[in-house]
């Protein structure tokens, strides 16, 4: 193990400690996160600021506030990764409606069908929520692990994580695919897309999550208690305090403050950062910013990184549902929470016939196209 891995597992309160003390301690943390935002809408709702709140810590909003969400499309952070209708959440802007075929309607024999495991995209098309799609190919193991460091977004969308991207290689999906690039990334062609994904391996939103930190320090807040903290955050919000700006999403300070006296490490939530990575790379390759090979040949190079960070998909997975908390800067703490939702698939595929994550973890990931 290197020292960055140790001191990144020591930051996360995992170190060698057993799978139940692991999880419990997650659930403190939890706890803990959802303490303060009450506390912290509470203590707003008294002044008459708990819709405000909501919209500002990004409780209601799709995707945040960076270029994410289907009503910001074409803002200028690339960094803002993905896009999910507020509709039910479970299609991209521009995807077919339910019912529809969008190019992807195929039609399988009821022997092919008899020889699958029923899908969660089986179960999407019977509810009417994502239009049939054609029958996936048989494609290398190691291709399916860099699908399934993203298959929870695919089956937020409706889609299948069998295929790169979640969807057949179709001249509609790769409009499709282009659309949502430009919407959701700012990326016109190969120059800008590849300039995306530098921002991501460089630093990403665990650079945010730093400044965030660092801004915390500098402020004295870090050294308050939670109700001294949520009364801060409280008068900013409100307007009491204009020395101090929290941006487009303050619910990320929040987020950022429960890290910290987490011993939570900014470079924990990288994962959030490269799977989106490995995301990018098979949209680059749906629509024709990248062939196969070379979209395959940057995932291969990506997921080995991935890999070395983590030592299971669990753990890969409750980091990466901690960077999208904290860019949604969710404070998980309400119903239709964006963050209760993506871990909600994440558990659906794990029980499912089709489960992603049933393949080994510490697998060979090696060239197989």
């Amino acid at each position: 193990m290197n020292m960055e891995e140790k001191n990144k597992r020591e930051l996360a309160g995992l170190g060698s400690c057993g799978r139940d003390t692991e999880n419990g301690k997650k659930r403190t943390r939890r706890a803990v996160l959802a303490v303060a935002g009450v506390m912290f809408v509470l203590l707003l709702a008294g002044c008459g600021k708990a819709e405000k709140v909501a919209e500002t810590a990004g409780i209601e909003e799709a995707e945040g506030a960076e270029a994410a969400d289907t009503e910001n499309a074409g803002a200028s952070e690339p960094e803002a990764a993905e896009v999910e209708a507020e509709n039910g959440g479970s299609l991209e802007s521009g995807t077919a409606e339910p019912g529809e075929a969008g190019g992807l309607e195929a039609e399988a024999s009821e022997a092919e069908d008899e020889d699958r495991p029923i899908t969660m995209a089986d179960l999407l098309q019977e509810n009417g929520n994502v239009a049939n799609s054609a029958q996936p190919p048989e494609l290398p193991e190691t291709v399916l692990w860099f699908n399934a460091t993203y298959a929870c977004l695919t089956y937020t969308n409706g889609w299948d994580w069998r295929w790169v991207g979640g969807q057949e290689p179709t001249e509609d999906n790769a409009d499709r695919a282009k659309y949502l690039l430009y919407s959701s990334w700012d990326v016109l062609d190969r120059d800008s897309g590849l300039e995306t994904v530098d921002n991501l391996l460089e630093g990403g939103h665990r650079a945010k999550c730093r400044e965030c930190m660092d801004n915390l320090q500098e402020w004295g807040f870090m050294d308050l208690s939670e109700q001294s903290f949520a009364e801060e955050l409280t008068k900013i919000v409100t307007g009491e305090r204009t020395d101090i700006d929290l941006g487009n999403v303050p619910g990320r300070y929040v987020v950022a403050y429960y890290m910290y006296h987490s011993g939570i490490e900014p470079e924990y939530i990288a994962a959030w950062d490269l799977c989106r990575v490995n995301q990018l790379y098979a949209d680059y390759y749906l629509c024709g910013f990248m062939d196969y090979e070379e979209a395959m040949d940057a995932s291969l190079e990506n997921s080995l990184k991935l890999q070395k960070m983590y030592d299971s998909w669990d753990e890969m997975m409750s980091a990466y549902l901690m960077g999208y908390q904290f860019w949604q800067g969710d404070l998980e703490i309400t119903d239709d929470s964006p963050t209760k939702e993506r871990r909600s698939y994440y558990e659906m595929l794990k029980n499912s016939d089709d489960n992603p994550y049933e393949l080994e973890w510490n697998m060979e990931l090696k060239k197989s196209w």
